[in-house]
């Protein structure tokens, strides 16, 4: 990877040369290391990554500021400012796209002190912007606080429309102050992940065969504490400063300050008290439309940001809003060209030119403290063994796959079982193709994306293979597939797009297959080594080209498999899992036919005879209760182990259990699987197998033929062994012969 090093006089290249710098990274002036010091990337996002982490270790001198504060306290009382404390409920960036060395990666840092601030005039812009919108019957208090510019006032497309424009100027009463920190704000490095960057470029469909594009950028975590002021210049004891103040915590709490605020960035709560603000009784019927919805983690979650460490482990807004899209987008995908669908996409979830009229705030509730994986932990030896006879790992480790195996990373941490979050879902108006769209409308999108993610998805690395799964959640008007299709009907007829033709290969909620299984399970560790363990068992029981209808990258040996040109595409299959009242699992399979894996009608024949094959397995093992596994001391026996890799196997002519499988073999005769091995093969006399016979009924069968990795049957029972003809003998002696 090339960089190139700024260009530094040789004084100054002496003093931060990286090998040996006579000035640390812990004496440097943060805004120096971002704009001076950074060096040019090529763009890699790594290369952008290493240079942020340099500034996140610079200067942070708590003694200069707590001298500043004194020195701004004793202004903003000589001022009789009105003065608010706000504390961050998570990441707050702004000032992305400043100029700088690197890419959209920026942050306002003071440009003395080097601290992270708010300026004053977009405290300003968003208080004025909020007052606008939700309080524009005061007019005239509006334009007293703010002051007016016949210019600028006609470019507001969000003014309502009634409110008069004057012909005349004026400034404004009052002054905004910059926000400063109570304490020197850390700085992070935080990501976004771009899945589908040629879709929103207009150059593909938004399917899951793309490379993500990670964007790295600077923030400020959670729980950073800022102090706002306002000043009145003209003081009159109207009230005027107090409303104002109102109006500026209203729209911290609500909107959010700084950038991608749509995605959760930049929410604020008061330092003291509950994250609310008293709303005039029209708010929530004319201006927004809110709904708060807890979500429970019934598996564990491995969640992460940018550094992948137990810090960053949480369930992000942004990860949280691109999940919602994913979802929200399969309800449209079926009855909508691409073109249309990304216009439709931009007016629910906006775009990077213009915002998005649902936003959401996750905060977090309640759980456990993150956890480390480790595939050798004590908790994990009472799993059950393998059933096959086959070559295969343990089920849980299959599925888990990548978070514990590479000896040059750190095992990711993940969020336990029953750790929860409220994500509270904020709509306001807006618009498609001129078509004005109320709040209620936009929110019951982002209602039925919500349902269908914690039914049928989860949050975090691999959970398309169960891990991150949702208890389900009680939607309002929102119960079923059927009721989803029903709000993107509506919302499509509104916009005026009913009876377009569909001409993308995104997955579409209507192409769907899937299943649900309840099981008397209730440890998220032993269910998810029981799906595991069934999609291991069909991987490795199909030839390489259906393999690629589970998706890539996949090989055989070491040989890499292709779809075409696409290597690398998204599992099609979606586990998930709920647990009911009484505490037991259910488990539920989803799966989209895939228009790259390699065509839509061969990946539909493959996952049909996928979620076929699952569905034996769970039903084989769900009745079978599970015991608490979690304990990072404890091991519990779930049920007696089988090494079925020890065992004995079957020889030929022996009669044995065996259950019949719904595949069948190319010729369309019956397979079967030896229950106690788990090895499959075919029954050879078939024409002798009852017609009433059904798949998975357990049968009797004669092993015709074994080996390591099959087992062929026959219906019949074996011959009776032959009786062997006496031979005469002469008789020895002591046997009546002669001596």
């Amino acid at each position: 990877m090339l960089t190139r090093e700024p260009i530094l006089p040789q004084s100054t290249r002496k003093l931060v040369d990286t090998d040996k710098p006579l000035v640390s990274l812990g004496q440097r002036h943060p805004g120096l290391q971002l704009d001076k010091l950074s060096p040019v990337g090529d763009g890699k996002m790594e290369a952008q990554k290493s240079a942020l982490v340099h500034v996140t270790k610079t200067l942070r001198d708590e003694k200069l500021l707590e001298d500043l504060l004194a020195r701004r306290d004793d202004t903003l009382q000589s001022l009789k400012a009105q003065r608010l404390r706000m504390t961050t409920r998570g990441s707050l960036t702004l000032h992305l796209s400043r100029s700088g060395a690197l890419e959209n990666a920026g942050i306002a840092l003071h440009p003395v002190y080097g601290f992270v601030y708010l300026p004053g005039s977009g405290l300003k812009g968003l208080a004025r912007a909020w007052a606008e919108t939700v309080w524009a019957p005061a007019q005239h208090q509006i334009e007293e606080a703010f002051g007016w510019s016949p210019g600028s006032e006609r470019h507001k497309t969000w003014r309502p429309s009634e409110l008069e424009l004057r012909k005349d100027a004026a400034a404004g009463r009052l002054v905004f102050h910059d926000a400063w920190p109570v304490r020197w704000p850390r700085l992070i490095v935080d990501v976004i992940n771009n899945h589908h960057d040629k879709y929103y470029k207009g150059q593909d469909d938004p399917g899951d065969w793309e490379d993500p594009t990670l964007v790295y950028f600077l923030a400020v975590g959670g729980g950073e504490e800022f102090e706002f002021a306002i000043s009145d210049r003209r003081p009159a004891n109207d009230g005027l400063l107090e409303e104002a103040c109102g109006w500026l915590k209203e729209a911290l709490i609500t909107e959010g300050a700084g950038a991608k605020t749509a995605a959760g960035y930049g929410r604020f709560k008061p330092t003291e008290g509950e994250p609310s603000a008293a709303l005039s009784p029209d708010f929530a019927k004319a201006s927004f439309a809110i709904e708060s919805f807890d979500l429970k983690l019934v598996t564990p979650a491995f969640l992460a940001g940018a550094d992948q460490k137990r810090e960053d482990c949480d369930l992000r807004p942004a990860t949280l809003r691109g999940l919602l899209r994913w979802w929200w987008r399969t309800m449209h995908a079926a009855h909508l060209d691409r073109d249309t669908l990304k216009r439709l996409e931009t007016a629910v979830w906006g775009d990077a030119k213009s915002g998005s009229p649902v936003r959401l705030a996750v905060d977090y509730v309640k759980g456990g403290q993150p956890e480390q994986y480790n595939k050798k932990a004590q908790q994990f030896e009472s799993l059950p063994k393998p059933r096959s006879g086959q070559k295969v790992t343990q089920g849980l480790f299959y599925a888990s796959y990548g978070m514990a195996d590479d000896p040059n990373k750190e095992n990711r941490w993940s969020r336990p079982a029953g750790s929860c979050w409220r994500l509270t879902l904020t709509a306001r108006s807006g618009r498609f193709s001129g078509v004005p769209l109320t709040p209620q409308q936009f929110l019951e999108q982002a209602k039925a994306a919500l349902w269908l993610l914690t039914q049928y998805g989860g949050a975090g690395s691999r959970s398309r293979k169960g891990f991150g799964s949702f208890q389900d959640i009680e939607v309002q008007g929102i119960g079923s597939k059927e009721d989803c299709f029903e709000a993107a009907a509506r919302f499509r007829d509104s916009c005026g797009l009913e009876g377009a033709a569909r001409s993308t290969d995104a997955p579409a909620l209507e192409d769907a297959l899937s299943m649900e299984q309840a099981t008397a399970w209730n440890d998220p560790w032993y269910a998810l080594d029981q799906t595991g363990m069934a999609l291991q068992l069909f991987a490795k029981s199909r030839d390489a080209k259906e393999r690629i209808a589970l998706g890539l990258p996949r090989s055989v040996g070491r040989v890499p498999l292709k779809a075409g040109e696409i290597e690398r595409h998204a599992s099609p299959a979606f586990w998930s899992f709920t647990t009911g009242q009484d505490g037991k699992l259910s488990v539920r399979l989803v799966a989209f036919p895939a228009a790259r894996l390699p065509d839509k009608a061969k990946s539909k024949k493959v996952l049909q005879r996928f979620i076929g094959s699952a569905s034996q397995e769970l039903k084989r093992e769900a009745d079978k209760p599970s015991r608490p596994i979690t304990g990072p001391r404890r091991v519990n026996s779930l049920r007696p182990a089988q090494d079925s890799h020890k065992a004995a196997l079957p020889k030929p002519n022996e009669r044995v259990d065996a259950e019949l499988l719904e595949e069948k073999t190319k010729k369309g005769g019956w397979r079967a699987k030896h229950r106690d091995s788990g090895l499959q093969g075919p029954i050879q006399d078939n024409p002798n197998v009852p017609a009433e016979a059904k798949p998975g009924q357990r049968v009797k069968l004669t092993v015709a033929s074994v080996s390591a990795k099959e087992m062929a049957f026959r219906w019949a029972e074996p011959p009776p062994p032959k009786k062997r003809a006496a031979r005469n003998k002469r008789p020895g002696p002591g046997r009546g012969g002669r001596r």
